[in-house]
């Protein structure tokens, strides 16, 4: 354990350094005006991602059934991890899992809390697929045969292969966890891999009850995770705008699909810090735009998340405390 805090604070470290040097190497003046540029239109960037979380706390609401949990405390919840991804530069491996936790102190089962956070997650990831399949594509169309074309070939071909595994699952009813888990025997030992496909079993079964039989609910978190990632090109052609880098709805859904990637390659660098303003510059320089306008847009979307993070801490906080002085007085 403390070795992989360490190496994890080695890769954050790492990543900041990394940062910085690419803010020098652009100018430090440069990236600098151009966030002073985007100036009060940062709140609109920070409410936009707002709406984001309402929507995705939404979808969470409708994967969970009618009547388990009020709105409002599954977008408490959906705060709680936003914050703990963002605070802690933890990504998803703890702030999903914490979401899990969190409703099952709310009363939701065990199996049915994990498998309504995974369920929602892999539809976002579904839609997320759908705008990178897109995005990648558009690149390999402009990029010149190499080392970065093939990369990106790589990741669209895994990208696929998630989908059209997510849709085999959904029009099959088939779960694909339990019987990889089984078939890894070989690697982690027979009894390992059975104990773990055990645990995970009634999980999917969940997963895939709602992905098969939930047609109605499916389409409505669908179209949610959908309205998600119009927000988040939106997001980025408000910002590329106010940089003044053209108005084109292309470019935006382009640099918003391409790096969508980046927080599964890069996991293991705590908030991907360095590696995704380095994919950012990287796509804005292939769009045909400044590489510091790339890494403006990475900075601003940090900046925001710390925000709605900060504001999310504050809310659960006040809710904690009303819901304390409430259960007092009671007493």
């Amino acid at each position: 354990m403390f070795l992989t805090r360490t190496v994890r604070a080695l890769f954050l470290v790492i990543g900041i350094g990394a940062v910085a040097v690419m803010v020098w190497r652009m100018g430090p003046g440069i990236v600098a005006r151009m966030l002073v540029r985007v100036g009060w239109t940062f709140l609109i960037v920070a409410a936009i991602y707002g709406v984001q979380v309402l929507v995705r706390a939404l979808a969470l609401w409708r994967v969970l059934a009618i009547g388990q949990m009020p709105y409002m405390d599954v977008l408490r919840i959906r705060l709680s991890g936003d914050a703990v991804e963002t605070l802690t530069f933890s990504g998803r491996f703890l702030a999903e899992p914490a979401k899990g936790w969190l409703l099952k102190r709310r009363g939701v089962p065990v199996a049915a809390a994990f498998a309504a956070v995974i369920t929602e997650y892999l539809l976002y990831t579904f839609a997320c697929s759908c705008l990178a399949v897109a995005a990648l594509t558009m690149l390999c169309s402009r990029l010149p045969p190499g080392d970065a074309r093939f990369a990106i070939g790589l990741v669209l071909a895994f990208t696929l292969l998630f989908a059209a595994a997510f849709v085999f699952a959904s029009v099959t009813g088939i779960g694909l966890i339990v019987p990889s888990l089984r078939a890894a025997q070989l690697v982690i030992g027979r009894q390992r891999a059975q104990r773990i496909a055990d645990d995970v079993a009634p999980v999917e079964q969940l997963i895939i009850g709602f992905l098969h039989a939930g047609r109605r609910r499916l389409a409505e978190v669908l179209m949610a995770e959908a309205v998600t990632q119009a927000l988040m090109v939106l997001e980025v052609w408000v910002v590329l705008e106010t940089l003044g880098s053209g108005r084109s709805w292309l470019n935006a859904a382009t640099v918003e699909g391409g790096v969508k990637f980046v927080s599964t390659v890069f996991v293991f660098i705590p908030g991907q810090f360095g590696a995704s303003e380095a994919v950012y510059a990287w796509l804005a320089s292939v769009m045909s735009l400044s590489a510091a306008v790339g890494l403006s847009l990475a900075l601003v979307r940090r900046l925001r998340s710390l925000l709605i993070a900060a504001i999310g801490v504050a809310v659960l906080s006040l809710s904690n405390t009303s819901r304390s002085v409430s259960t007092n007085r009671a007493e």
